[in-house]
């Protein structure tokens, strides 16, 4: 027997089944937030400026970004895992989502729950940046020199559980160096001290490096990828050194709330697709030393993907080296 209490609740079903389908044909229909974890002016905030413009004109409606910084990005992500599943409150983040989430537990934030991955936006590699006072100009010699009998390495990183800090890890791990890794407040606090001869080296991206390399500031023994970096080809890549394990990119995905209706992340992966095809975007990209991932990378599954698997790289490499937020 069907009562009113079950005939009201199959139409309360009934609505909620219809309301995302039509919110999504009528979406955006007004200003829509994307979130950085990190202080305006730095790599994700620089991110999503290149791209909010054009995707303001993809999706007819302003685009406006909020800078939410604290415990490595994870107060930004937590406040948009919080938001409603509507489409208007986004989230840009980078390494630091996957890292973050394993250095701050009690924040109960995990990537791959409580997020639903619109795409990819993009990735950059990072130079072996070499303070000039150290006698080596090439990777094996710069390896022989550290191992020298009395010799302690100075590896400096912008701050614990960065990107920049778990690359010199592996790296002295990867070589059997002896090394003391000195914490900055950010990167260019850290590159200062690497330029004057303080400390001996840093893993440094292109917007910051290259041209003080180009300058003969600092030198460079390695490039962090697979392959050289265009516009300093002089460069060798680390993978063709013979350590590929080390060729690590520094990504950023563009991400929704878990349970974000399937019709309104294609059309916001749609948007960022467009997006990602403009030529001014690219070259304001290009001058970051950033680059678009490839058009058959940018689907939501990639992010997905890109995402779960930073979370199984770096979890081993936290809990071994006893790595602790601070």
């Amino acid at each position: 027997m069907i009562t009113k209490r079950m005939l009201a609740g199959a139409v309360c079903w009934a609505a909620l089944a219809l309301a995302g389908p039509a919110a999504a044909e009528t979406y955006p229909q007004r200003t829509i937030t994307l979130v950085t974890g990190y202080s305006a002016g730095g790599p994700s905030d620089v991110a999503a400026r290149a791209i909010v413009d054009r995707m303001t004109a993809e999706l007819g409606q302003p685009i406006v970004i909020e800078n939410v910084a604290g415990a490595g990005g994870m107060v930004g992500a937590a406040r948009v895992a919080k938001a409603a599943p509507d489409g208007y409150t986004l989230l840009i983040h980078q390494n630091g989502l996957a890292i973050g989430s394993l250095l701050f537990p009690q924040m109960n934030i995990d990537p791959r729950r409580d997020f639903a991955a619109v795409g990819t936006v993009n990735t950059s590699f990072s130079f072996l940046a070499v303070s000039k006072k150290v006698q080596a100009d090439t990777l094996e010699a710069l390896v022989a020199w550290a191992k020298e009998p009395g010799r302690s390495l100075r590896f400096a990183h912008p701050g614990i559980g960065t990107l920049a800090h778990l690359q010199a890890l592996m790296f002295v791990k990867a070589f059997g160096i002896q090394a003391e890794l000195v914490p900055y407040r950010g990167g260019a606090q850290a590159m200062n001290d690497v330029i004057a001869g303080h400390v001996d080296m840093v893993w440094a991206a292109p917007a910051t490096a290259a041209e003080l390399i180009k300058g003969g500031q600092i030198k460079s023994v390695a490039f962090g990828a697979r392959r050289r970096y265009e516009a300093l080809a002089t460069v060798p890549s680390i993978a063709e050194l013979g350590h590929p394990e080390l060729a690590l990119d520094f990504w950023h995905v563009l991400l929704a709330p878990a349970k974000t209706p399937p019709e309104i992340l294609q059309r916001l992966n749609a948007a960022l697709r467009k997006t990602l095809e403009d030529p001014q975007v690219l070259k304001a990209y290009a001058t970051l030393g950033l680059e678009a991932f490839p058009p058959e990378q940018r689907s939501g599954e990639a992010a997905a993907k890109l995402v779960a698997d930073e979370v199984q790289r770096w979890e081993p490499i936290i809990k071994e080296n006893g790595i602790k937020a601070q």
